[in-house]
């Protein structure tokens, strides 16, 4: 990690960049809506054990991968944009918990703007004293935590100002006292916020589960096969489940139709594999090709659609 100093801005025209941004994760992220990608990262290492960011992107987005060994996350977010999972629940009004022990699944519907705060365990553990120990935490093996609606504003308006503050006066940060207390506030409000948090009682997130379990069984499958692109028909049959089901499973948890998100992972993983690859190995119509696209033209206008530009206009390796 840098050191107390550092803070840094960055705007990204690519998730997979903006993915690969955070050191103490390792992920990826594949745009599953349509737009020109737009993702900004605001991140302070406040020192070695504890780092805040805030991120904002400006469309759907899946996220999947873990935390590094040695870390965990909590995630706050600052604005209510459009509903979300994370491990196939519905983020709603809760905040996000995770750690290096399991792989992580989010999902969003839209635009997302969100705060991590990322603590080293050993620290954390010796800060859980001020909720009554490591050991009462009931929420440990949870990756979503309920908090009350205030504690959560509360939090939110605390890191904006926080954040702002900072970034208004990064001569201030080059005194290690500056530092030292931003990296105090920040773990204040983070431990005030967990003060009252608790497991995600059950409510109704069976069925939420049940969506967002047929949406990854979907995604899965296409990844698995890409040279073989599957439709929605066959999708039904072979995870055995009507077409209303399936259709309303991924408006609940993708906000777009099936057709629209498995078209969508299919050109994002012809961007991914474009921009890892140089011209001269492979073909744009070769790297379309893998993936099920045999219309070129029709594909073109549909990658244009999704992404903003052209296939030539894509940065290659």
């Amino acid at each position: 990690m840098p050191d107390v100093k550092t803070f840094r801005a960055t705007s990204f025209a690519n998730p997979d960049d903006q993915a690969c941004a955070i050191a103490q994760y390792s992920q990826q992220y594949m745009q599953t809506g349509p737009g020109q990608f737009d993702g900004l990262l605001q991140m302070f290492a406040l020192d070695t054990d504890v780092c805040l960011y805030r991120e904002r992107v400006n469309v759907p987005l899946l996220q999947q991968g873990s935390m590094k060994k040695g870390w965990r996350t909590f995630g706050i977010p600052l604005r209510a944009y459009s509903t979300g999972t994370l491990q196939g629940r519905a983020v709603g009004a809760t905040i996000g918990h995770l750690s290096a022990t399991r792989d992580f699944v989010a999902q969003s519907a839209g635009p997302s703007d969100h705060a991590g705060i990322v603590v080293g365990d050993n620290t954390f553990v010796d800060y859980a004293d001020y909720l009554g120990g490591i050991d009462s935490l009931s929420w440990q093996d949870h990756s979503l935590l309920e908090t009350s609606q205030h504690a959560r504003e509360l939090a939110a308006a605390g890191i904006r100002q926080a954040l702002t503050a900072a970034s208004d006066n990064l001569a201030a940060l080059e005194q290690p006292a500056a530092g030292i207390s931003l990296r105090d506030d920040i773990l204040e409000i983070l431990f005030c916020l967990l003060i009252d948090a608790h497991p995600p009682r059950r409510r109704n997130e069976v069925t939420r589960l049940t969506y967002s379990e047929i949406v990854n069984r979907c995604r899965e499958h296409l990844l698995a096969v890409p040279n073989e692109p599957i439709g929605v028909l066959q999708l039904s049959r072979l995870l055995r489940v009507s077409r209303r089901t399936l259709q309303t499973s991924f408006l609940e948890v993708a906000g777009v139709t099936p057709h629209a998100y498995l078209r969508a992972i299919r050109l994002s993983s012809v961007r991914r594999l474009l921009r890892q690859t140089s011209g001269d190995r492979l073909s744009i119509q070769a790297a379309a090709a893998r993936w099920g696209f045999v219309n070129m033209g029709k594909f073109a206008a549909q990658y244009r659609e999704m992404f903003g530009y052209l296939p030539s206009e894509t940065s290659r390796a």
